[in-house]
C-alpha cells in the first residue's frame, strides 16, 4: 500500500534526481543569464522556532504554554532560471511544504506543493562597471487548501518587482542589493477552502480570506572566493509591511496579515567540479513584528547547462 510519507519521500527522491542530472553556479539578481543558459537548485530548508515576535516586537512563546519548539518547516524547494534573449532571464520556483506546529494538547502537520513563483530578470543600462536589472515576479497558489491547520501558503496571489544592483570585485568577490514592493492581492481564486467549523473541527480554521497587507523589501549580499571552487557569502534580508501590524497570529495559522523581519546569515557554496556544486545556508531573525523568531538552515545542490547555443 502507498502510503502519504511513501508519497512524499518519492517526490523529493525525484526532484533530488532531476538536480544532480545537471550543474554550475547561477547569477546573482543584478546580473541575466546569457541566452540559452539554464540553472537549477534543489534545496532542503529547515526552519524551527519556539518563539515569535509579537505584532508590538515583544518576544514571546510561538505557542502559549509551550516551551519547546513548536513549529517546524521541513520543506524542499526547487529553482530554475534560462536567458530567454539578451539581458532577458526567466525563473520559477516551486516549494514541496511540510509544517508541523504543536500547541499544549495537539500536533497539526500539513504537507503540499505550495505557491509557484514565476519571474522575469531585465537588465538594465548602469554606470561605473555595475550591473542592475529589475525583477518582476508573480506568486501563484498550485490548488491547495488555504484554511487547513497549518497552511501551506496564503492562498492568495502576490505580484512583486524590485531594482537590483550589482557589482563584482575582480574574479575574488561581488557585492549585490536591491529593494522593491511586493503587492499582496485579494484574490483567492488559485487556492480552495475546506468546509468547516472553526473551534470545532480540529485541522481547519474559517476561510476569512484577508485582505493583506502590502510589504516593502529588500536585501544585501556579498560573497567573497577565498579561493578557486569556495564561495563564502553574507546575507541579509528584511521584509516591512505598510501598515503597521496591529493584530498577532496564532500557532495554528503562522500566516499574518502583517509583517515586518529582518533576516540576515552566511553562505557557504562548493563547486566540485565544472558540473556540479554544493551549498549550505543558515539565517536567523534579531528582530520582527508579528513573525516566527525562527533559526533557518538550507542545503542544496545546484547546476547549469545549455538549453540552446550562444
Amino acid at each position: 500500500m502507498v502510503t502519504r510519507a511513501h508519497t512524499h519521500r518519492l517526490l523529493a527522491a525525484l526532484l533530488l534526481l532531476f538536480a544532480l542530472a545537471l550543474a554550475r553556479q547561477a547569477h546573482g539578481q543584478a546580473w541575466t543569464q546569457s541566452p540559452g543558459h539554464a540553472y537549477l537548485k534543489l534545496a532542503y530548508g529547515s526552519a524551527t522556532a519556539s518563539e515569535q515576535y509579537a505584532f508590538d516586537g515583544r518576544t514571546k512563546l510561538y505557542a502559549d504554554d509551550v516551551l519547546a519548539p513548536s513549529f517546524f518547516d521541513r520543506s524542499v524547494y526547487l529553482y530554475g532560471e534560462v536567458g530567454v534573449l539578451d539581458g532577458l532571464t526567466a525563473s520559477f520556483s516551486l516549494p514541496y511544504k511540510r509544517l508541523t506546529v504543536n500547541d499544549t494538547t495537539f500536533r497539526y502537520d500539513a504537507a503540499a506543493v505550495g505557491d509557484l513563483a514565476l519571474g522575469l530578470r531585465a537588465r538594465l543600462p548602469a554606470p561605473l562597471g555595475l550591473a542592475a536589472a529589475v525583477n518582476l515576479t508573480v506568486g501563484l497558489p498550485t490548488g491547495y487548501v488555504r484554511n487547513t491547520v497549518p497552511s501551506p501558503g496564503n492562498g492568495q496571489v502576490d505580484a512583486s518587482a524590485t531594482l537590483d544592483v550589482g557589482r563584482g570585485l575582480s574574479s575574488w568577490a561581488y557585492v549585490q542589493g536591491g529593494a522593491g514592493y511586493r503587492l499582496r492581492s485579494g484574490w483567492y481564486g488559485l487556492s480552495s477552502a475546506t468546509p468547516c467549523q472553526a473551534g470545532r473541527d480540529r485541522g481547519c480554521t474559517a476561510d476569512t480570506q484577508p485582505d493583506l497587507g502590502d510589504e516593502l523589501v529588500g536585501r544585501l549580499e556579498v560573497g567573497v572566493r577565498p579561493f578557486g571552487p569556495v564561495l563564502l557569502q553574507l546575507m541579509g534580508s528584511a521584509v516591512i509591511s505598510v501598515d503597521k501590524p496591529a493584530v498577532g497570529f496564532s500557532a495554528e495559522q503562522p500566516f499574518p496579515m502583517q509583517q515586518r523581519f529582518v533576516k540576515v546569515g552566511a553562505g557557504l557554496a562548493v563547486d566540485l567540479h565544472e558540473h556540479l556544486g554544493l551549498s549550505a545556508q543558515g539565517f536567523v531573525t534579531p528582530w520582527g513584528q508579528n513573525t516566527v523568531r525562527s533559526v533557518d538552515v538550507f542545503v542544496g545542490v545546484h547546476t547549469a547547462f545549455d538549453l540552446w547555443g550562444v
